[in-house]
């Protein structure tokens, strides 16, 4: 995982070397082993593509530019090499500047085609994120007691994801599913929800069915939302494997056990009908004493290293 992103961290920093790098490679090998300069002057194709489809046309650009340039100055130092043009000078810069030209436009127009991909990407992930936002209100008017309550999971599912190095996407899968984590308590009635006494065996029966409940109502939609779907379900598993479906410790998905040390570290200091919150000092002790007994290890020494955040965001008075 640290190696991925360590990759991707050089790839965004170093897009510019990265072209050139591949243009001295492909220059070089052209050179000095391909004796059909006209037919292998193809493979700079490569490098523009490359560098249209992940970078956009301004890199793409840039490398076919470079690739001109290459070729102009090897052909001005070893014209002998470009005999398979033509033996006529003028004829074999026509011949360049013709094959220059193609690869600047195909590189400029690739690229063009990929940031109109990546902005409606980009919008589609606008839509995505404002549905997931518009469900966590409806979600939270349910309990006026737990107001927020689903933003601030959210939040801290976030900081955890981060700081357990996951990836990009599954850190926005984690947020998402945190988001969406009690969405089965539409279903729950609010006698229940609302009640000050303990619960019956029946009602807690009842209220544990919200995360299947939540993970049902949003399975149509498919697509993305098929990633988050066990986060959402198993979001009250606990590491010993006493939990609503007993699973145990890795079989718990990772997103799942960040959502659910997240869920309960929100729950203890926030007021409640039948209590009031406790401090998050209180809070963070209670998470730290059920280290490997309802929570995973590598997510709580995640939330020891997240506490001064968490502490500078009040996340608990959002």
């Amino acid at each position: 995982m640290k190696l991925r992103r360590d990759i991707a961290t050089y790839l965004k920093v170093d897009k510019e070397l990265i072209i050139v790098f591949l243009l001295v490679a492909i220059t070089g090998f052209i050179f000095f082993f391909m004796p059909n300069q006209n037919a292998f002057l193809n493979f700079f194709y490569l490098p523009v593509v490359v560098g249209a489809f992940f970078f956009g046309k301004r890199y793409a650009t840039l490398s076919a530019l470079l690739s001109v340039l290459l070729i102009s100055l090897v052909a001005c130092i070893y014209p002998d090499r470009f005999l398979a043009f033509s033996k006529d000078p003028l004829s074999r810069w026509l011949d360049i500047g013709t094959w220059g030209g193609f690869l600047l436009i195909t590189g400029y127009c690739i690229g063009h085609l990929y940031e109109k991909k990546e902005k409606a990407i980009i919008e589609v992930k606008k839509t995505y994120d404002g549905i997931m936002e518009m469900l966590s209100i409806i979600i939270d008017s349910v309990d006026q007691e737990t107001q927020s309550h689903s933003n601030r999971v959210a939040a801290i599912s976030e900081m955890l994801a981060r700081a357990l190095r996951c990836p990009e996407d599954e850190v926005e899968n984690v947020k998402s599913a945190a988001l969406l984590h009690d969405l089965g308590k539409l279903g729950v009635s609010n006698d229940i929800l609302h009640k000050i006494g303990e619960l019956t065996a029946d009602e807690k029966s009842h209220l544990k069915g919200h995360a299947r409940k939540g993970a049902d109502m949003i399975a149509p939609l498919g697509g993305k939302v098929s990633h988050i779907l066990p986060f959402i379900l198993y979001h009250h598993e606990q590491y010993d494997g006493s939990g609503y479906h007993k699973l145990k410790g890795e079989d718990i998905p990772l997103g799942a056990r960040i959502i659910a040390l997240a869920d309960v570290y929100d729950a203890l200091i926030s007021d409640r009908p039948y209590r009031k919150g406790v401090s998050p000092m209180q809070a963070s002790e209670h998470i730290l004493a059920n280290k490997g007994k309802y929570f995973d290890p590598l997510v709580v020494n995640a939330f020891v290293s997240i506490l001064p955040q968490l502490e500078s965001l009040a996340l608990h008075q959002l």
